[in-house]
C-alpha cells in the first residue's frame, strides 16, 4: 500500500481513533485541533496557536472528526483544492471485516444502537456498538475480523463525508430539523441523511419511516414502518407495535418509555427478524429493555412532583416527543442551552396545551425567551441548571411533572449533554436534601 499523507481534523475520540487506524498502515498522519492539546505520544501533532501549520503540507487526503464545523477553514480549503475528505465513519468502514448495521435519525438513534445490541448479544451474536454510540466505528473495525456485526450509530455529521460507506442494513429512523447551523439549511441536513443507502445494492435492506416525507430511490430491499398503514412491515397503533414481517410479533409491554420509542424497537425488531434472530429472544429483549440515561429518565420525587431528566433532548422536535410521552397538561418544563437555528416559536400551541409552566436557561435563553414571546403564560428565566431547577418546582404543584428536556446543544461550563444531565440530577439531589432537611421551607 502506497504511504498517503493524511490529515485528520478534530482529536476527540473519533480523531483519537482515526490516528491510530491510520498509523496502523504506516501512512503520514499529521493531527489538528482548533483546542490546545499536550500529548508527547502523537507524532505531528498540531493544536491551538500551532493547527495553521496545516496550510505548510500538502495532503492525499482529509479524516474530518464528527464535532468540526461543516464550514470550518481547513475544510473550505481542502474542498478549493480538491482535496478528498472523508469522515472517520467512512474511514472505518475500510478497516470492516464483517457486515455492517447502520442507524440514523433526528432522534432515537442511541436507543435503538443500544436496543439492537441487546437483542443480538442475547442471541450469542458478537457485535460491537459504536460511532456515535460506544466505540469510535475506526477503532471497532480493526477487530471486525471475528465479529457477526458493527452496529453504527451515524450521525449527518459522519455521513456528510462518506464515499464507499456501505451497510449491509440501513435505517433512517426520522428527519426533523436538526444541526441547521452545522449544514447550513434543512435541506443539507436531510441531503447528508439519505446518504446512508446510496451506496447499497440489492443484497442489502434499508428501513424506512413511511411518514417521512423523503423519496427513496436506493437499490436496496425496502422494508417499511409506519403509524397509519396496518399492512406495512411493522405497524405502530400508540404504543403497541405489530411487525409483519415474516413472522408476527406483537408487543406492547415494555419498559422504555416515552412517544418516540415505538419506532426505535420498530426498527430494532426489523433489523433482527432480517438477521434471523428468534422471536422469542427479540420479545424477551424488547419487554425488559429500559430507558437509557438522559433520555426522559425518571430522577425522584420531591412532595408529590416527579421529576424527569431529558438532557439528550438537543432539538426541537425531541421536546415534542418528551411531552407527548406525558398525559395531561401538568408538566413544567425546562428549556435551555445553544440554540440550533430553528425557532421555538413552531410549539407555542404545544407548550400552551402541555405545560403548567416553562422556564428558560442558559447562553440563548434571551432569544429562546423572545421566540416564546407570545405564549401564555410569560416564560420565566433562569440563570442556570440549578436555578432552572429550583424555579421549576417553585411553580410546580403536587402530582405536576418537573421536566428537563432543553431542547438545545449543552453551554459552558459543560461539554456535552451527559454532563449536562449529570448536574441536573446532582442538583436535583442536593436540592432534595435541603427542602427536605429545612422545616417550612
Amino acid at each position: 500500500m502506497k504511504m498517503k499523507n493524511i490529515a485528520v481534523i478534530g482529536f476527540g475520540k473519533s480523531g483519537q481513533a482515526a490516528y491510530k487506524a491510520l498509523k496502523s498502515l504506516n501512512h503520514n498522519v499529521y493531527v489538528f485541533d482548533d483546542e490546545t492539546i499536550e500529548d508527547d505520544s502523537v507524532e505531528n501533532l498540531f493544536t491551538g496557536g500551532k493547527k495553521e501549520a496545516f496550510y505548510n503540507f500538502k495532503f492525499d487526503e482529509v479524516v474530518v472528526s464528527p464535532g468540526v464545523p461543516k464550514f470550518h477553514s481547513f475544510i473550505r480549503y481542502a474542498l478549493e483544492k480538491d482535496i478528498p475528505i472523508i469522515s472517520e465513519l467512512e474511514l472505518g468502514y475500510r478497516f470492516a471485516k464483517c457486515p455492517i448495521i447502520a442507524v440514523t435519525g433526528t432522534n432515537g438513534k442511541t436507543t435503538t444502537v443500544a436496543l439492537i445490541e441487546k437483542i443480538m448479544k442475547n442471541a450469542k451474536k458478537k457485535v460491537i456498538a459504536c460511532g456515535n454510540y460506544g466505540l469510535p466505528i475506526s477503532q471497532a473495525a480493526i477487530v471486525s475480523e471475528n465479529l457477526d456485526y458493527l452496529i453504527v450509530e451515524a450521525s449527518s455529521f459522519q455521513l456528510e463525508f462518506i464515499n464507499k460507506f456501505k451497510p449491509f442494513i440501513s435505517s433512517i429512523l426520522n428527519i426533523g430539523s436538526d444541526h441547521i447551523k452545522w449544514h447550513g439549511t434543512k435541506k443539507e441536513y436531510k441531503k447528508a441523511k439519505l446518504r446512508i443507502f446510496k451506496n447499497q445494492d440489492a443484497f442489502d435492506y434499508f428501513i424506512k419511516n413511511e411518514e417521512d416525507s423523503y423519496v427513496y430511490d436506493g437499490n436496496a430491499h425496502l422494508l417499511e414502518f409506519s403509524k397509519q398503514n396496518p399492512q406495512k412491515d411493522c405497524f405502530i397503533n400508540k404504543n403497541k407495535v405489530v411487525v409483519n414481517y415474516k413472522s408476527k410479533i406483537i408487543i406492547q409491554n415494555t419498559k422504555l418509555f416515552g412517544a418516540g420509542n415505538a419506532e426505535n424497537i420498530a426498527v430494532s425488531v426489523l433489523v433482527s427478524k432480517i438477521c434471523g434472530i428468534d422471536d422469542k429472544i427479540i420479545t424477551e429483549v424488547v419487554e425488559n429493555m429500559e430507558n437509557l440515561e438522559n433520555r426522559i429518565e425518571f430522577v425522584g420525587e420531591l412532595d408529590g412532583i416527579k421529576f424527569y431528566n431529558d438532557s439528550k433532548s438537543t432539538n426541537i422536535d425531541s421536546v415534542v416527543n418528551a411531552l407527548n410521552s406525558f398525559e395531561g397538561n401538568n408538566i413544567v418544563l425546562i428549556l435551555g442551552g445553544k440554540h440550533k437555528g430553528e425557532s421555538f416559536s413552531k410549539i407555542v400551541k404545544l407548550l400552551e396545551e402541555k405545560t403548567r409552566a416553562v422556564v428558560v436557561y442558559g447562553e440563548d435563553k434571551h432569544q429562546i425567551m423572545k421566540e416564546l414571546d407570545k405564549m401564555l403564560p410569560i416564560p420565566l428565566p433562569a440563570l442556570d441548571v440549578r436555578g432552572s431547577l429550583v424555579g421549576a418546582f417553585e411553580v410546580a404543584a403536587k402530582g405536576d411533572i418537573v421536566l428537563f428536556s432543553p431542547g438545545g446543544s449543552s453551554c459552558k461550563p459543560f461539554k456535552n449533554y451527559q454532563e449536562r444531565g449529570q448536574a441536573f440530577k446532582e442538583e436535583f439531589k442536593k436540592y432534595k436534601e435541603y427542602y427536605e432537611k429545612t422545616p417550612n421551607i
